[in-house]
């Protein structure tokens, strides 16, 4: 009985091992225009910067204005950490919202959503006798704070928590029947 005991204590061990060195997440680390801003120009593109490289599968970048209408061109362009979509010409003012699902080269994936907001001038036309001194513009608190998480899936199956929790339970399963067979 010692030594099927120590043979599932160093089985675990082994596990727990090759477990916890393949354990990540991918977050984002800035979004431009930023979450909660008020821009005064028209955007012509999204930018979304991460904390590790994005694979070239997967992922889906969407911006809406207020009424749910697409406005990004659907050109999704991946460089290294940073996944850009262009916008189409503004036609409306308000909350835009960007919608995103990423997947990292290590296949640990991330979707989460940020907006901001459009002002009034960024759709106006400048005119010729446009004052020199430029109006400040309020900055709003974040109007939905961007969030993000992780799929548990995608942790799982990069080493995550549900090794370790596996493996427990497992060594605790099989003491209890060692000790059992023992009486």
């Amino acid at each position: 009985m010692l030594r099927r005991a120590g043979v599932i204590t160093s089985v675990s061990v082994l596990l727990l091992m090759l477990g916890a060195g393949s354990a990540s997440a991918l977050a984002l680390v800035a979004i431009a225009p930023s979450s909660g801003a008020v821009v005064t120009h028209s955007p012509t593109q999204v930018v979304l910067t991460f904390d590790g490289a994005l694979g070239e599968q997967g992922n889906a970048i969407t911006v809406t204005d207020a009424s749910g209408k697409r406005i990004d061109d659907g050109s999704l362009e991946i460089s290294g950490a940073k996944a850009l979509v262009g916008i189409t010409t503004l036609t409306s003012t308000g909350v835009m919202t960007v919608d995103f699902q990423v997947v990292g080269v290590d296949g640990v994936s991330l979707e989460g959503s940020s907006n901001f907001k459009v002002a009034e001038s960024a759709l106006a036309t400048p005119s010729a006798t446009a004052s020199a001194t430029p109006t400040p513009v309020d900055t709003l608190p974040p109007l939905e704070t961007s969030t993000a998480t992780n799929s548990f899936w995608s942790n799982l199956k990069s080493g995550g928590s549900g090794i370790l929790l596996g493996v427990l339970l497992l060594t605790v399963l099989l003491s209890r029947l060692a000790r059992r067979k023992r009486r």
